[in-house]
């Protein structure tokens, strides 16, 4: 017998049914397919016809925007949004992330569901654990006086720590292929392809030294704007200790901020903008999530459930007050 909290969540999943809210979107996973696929060949054939003038920052930055499109990728596949047939997402989230990427794939994913079966849980959700980020009061974390520092200032350091999300990714990644040899074996293979596709090979053909630096920048510029992008999503939102009473439905949406942002920034964003929607249904194509809010919200207002969205500003706002309140409790250097 269902408890009243999933009677909620099954009347919600039963308004939304009555739309086309859990059908299929091939078409829309082909568009994004075909766009950013075609932005990621165009840019890297940039990197070497434009290495020597201003273009090249123009390529470099294609490129990280697109793999950025091609890390959402991975994440729909992660949740088995993709398809119905579970070795097409493996094999999709693991050449995204893991050739286009070079990280792993199986890690990324062990680690999110984590993050989505405890959503701004404190001491579970990985996502608010951080050596260099505090991001509750209660976190009790001892960390040398260097990073105490850090933590003290991260409100201004934030977007300059972001530069480093991608390169702890990588090293997290290698770690956890080198650990689960038997269920990384495609990506064993894929990543190190992809450092000799990005980077040995226009070493070769460009000089160790173009290399390195377009290797850096394309990896700093692709963490910074995810950073940018999920930060919104839950920093500032309520955490909520382990031994919480609150059910499924009550945990995601309280936990969550929706960021309103033009129909056309739903690409920039994966989607995920409406990541109230998200928390929810992870398995919905993220195409049918800004239609669906509306119902969601109102289902919500009906049944006294806080659902909270406002704009990109002032979600970036809303993440630097809440770093700064948190720094504010972290014992000086």
């Amino acid at each position: 017998m269902l408890n009243p909290g999933q009677q909620l969540y099954q009347k919600l999943r039963q308004e939304l049914a009555q739309t086309d809210f859990f059908k299929p979107d091939l078409g829309h996973h082909l568009r994004r397919l075909f766009l950013y696929g075609g932005l990621h060949l165009i840019s890297f054939w940039g990197v070497f016809y434009f290495a020597h003038s201003g273009w090249r920052w123009v390529a470099l930055l294609g490129l990280a925007l697109s793999n950025l499109q091609f890390y959402f990728f991975a994440h729909d596949a992660g949740h088995y949004s993709l398809s119905r047939r579970k070795i097409i997402n493996f094999l999709v989230g693991e050449f995204s992330m893991s050739f286009l990427g070079g990280g792993s794939f199986h890690f990324w994913q062990h680690k999110h569901n984590l993050h989505h079966r405890y959503c701004n849980e404190e001491k579970n959700d990985p996502d608010v654990e951080a050596l260099f980020v505090k991001f509750y009061a209660d976190d009790t974390t001892e960390r040398p006086g260097w990073i105490r520092w850090i933590v003290k200032n991260q409100a201004v350091l934030v977007w300059f720590l972001a530069m480093f999300h991608n390169f702890d990714y990588l090293r997290l990644s290698w770690l956890y292929i080198a650990k689960h040899r038997k269920l990384c074996q495609r990506e064993m293979v894929l990543a190190p392809l992809h450092f000799c596709v990005y980077f040995f090979l226009p070493a070769v053909v460009l000089g160790w030294q173009m290399a390195v630096v377009n290797y850096l920048f394309i990896t700093a510029v692709t963490g910074i704007l995810l950073v940018k992008l999920f930060a919104v999503n839950h920093i500032g939102m309520p955490t909520i200790p382990p031994d919480h009473n609150l059910s499924f439905l009550e945990q995601q949406v309280i936990t969550s901020r929706n960021v309103l942002v033009p129909r056309w920034l739903d690409d920039y964003f994966g989607g995920l903008n409406y990541q109230i929607e998200h928390h929810l249904f992870p398995w919905v194509p993220i195409s049918r999530y800004r239609g669906a809010s509306p119902v969601v919200k109102a289902f919500c207002q009906q049944h006294g459930i806080p659902y909270h969205e406002e704009n990109l500003f002032s979600a970036m706002m809303g993440v630097e007050r809440h770093l700064a309140h948190m720094a504010a409790t972290e014992k000086s250097a």
